[in-house]
């Protein structure tokens, strides 16, 4: 298949763009070097695309608070020219919409959990599936909405959580692991596994407008993810919250998965630890490798 790839150079699409082209794909880039996606025009030189896979977004929650014009323009704008394009020339096209449903009414959240814009950034993705709503409907566009949860693995970003506590981990200098709240629970779903199930979604002979949730199906504490991340490493540091609570901030979020397992093929899902594990054989394999059996003593301060 030929497929058309926008925010290309970011953590998902860098990953799977690798994976498409592994499966025997040919992938087209689209990056802002290739022209501004707001632009009604922006695609209009590119022809014969089977499948569109739009990851272009202003993504990170708290900067849409200070530039909410920015994330309102960029992430509406960009998906009304990915829609049009697969409009008119006749595309299927997977959106992503990340964790959009808020404080949870009841858990796992499945797909027709009520959704809640809690951040700018939460309102823009969900009036972006709207549009894809509208455009199936309306004009018979096949739009598959994928909500991940909280996606981490190699090359995510040093402002997420997991890549911030495993760099003060790392880091010889950092004698204390930081964190803002130990508390909150989240479903921590490895890269790999959102890369498996979203490759299959060209493949997939969509149809109409459907949402798919991805996720591990386990929610873990920010204190679990510490004391994990050092069970992996064998590195042992105390480790303290701030105190500092974020704005819009859930207690427990976990994804139901019976919808996405049933659809695509799912064998099974990374538990944090394995997913950890697999990550530091990536990008830190000496650390994983010389890991001795030491029990570390969890100092929480």
């Amino acid at each position: 298949m030929k497929i058309l790839v926008t925010g290309s150079r970011g953590f998902l699409g860098t990953h799977l763009i690798c994976k498409l082209r592994k499966d025997g794909h040919e992938v087209i880039a689209f990056t802002r070097n290739e022209g501004d996606l707001c632009d009604s025009d922006a695609l209009n030189s590119y022809s014969g695309i089977d499948y569109v896979y739009h990851l272009a977004a202003r993504t990170y929650v708290p900067d849409s608070w200070k530039e909410s014009h920015k994330f309102f323009r960029e992430n509406i704008m960009t998906t009304a020219t990915v829609l049009e394009f697969c409009r008119n020339n006749g595309c299927a096209v997977s959106l992503m919409s990340t964790y959009v449903y808020g404080e949870p009414r009841y858990l796992p959240i499945d797909e027709n959990h009520p959704v809640c814009a809690m951040s700018p950034y939460h309102e823009t993705k969900l009036i972006c599936e709207s549009m894809g709503s509208f455009y199936s409907r309306t004009f018979s566009l096949p739009v598959t909405v994928f909500r991940p949860f909280n996606i981490y693995g190699k090359g995510q970003s040093n402002s997420f959580l997991i890549p911030k506590i495993l760099r003060q981990l790392m880091d010889k200098d950092v004698k204390e692991i930081a964190v803002m709240d130990l508390a909150p629970k989240r479903d921590y779903v490895y890269i790999d596994d959102v890369i498996e199930i979203l490759a299959q979604a060209c493949v997939q002979n969509p149809s109409g407008f459907e949402v798919y949730n991805i996720g591990s199906g386990v929610s873990n504490s920010v204190r679990d993810v510490i004391s994990t991340a050092i069970e992996v490493t064998g590195i042992c540091k105390p480790y303290f919250e701030t105190g500092e609570i974020r704005v819009g901030e859930i207690s427990d979020s976990v994804a139901d998965m019976k919808k996405t397992i049933t659809r695509f093929n799912v064998d099974s899902l990374r538990s944090l630890e394995q997913g950890l594990t697999d990550w530091m054989l990536k990008e830190f394999p000496d650390v994983v490798t010389t890991h001795n059996d030491n029990k570390c003593l969890l100092t929480e301060i």
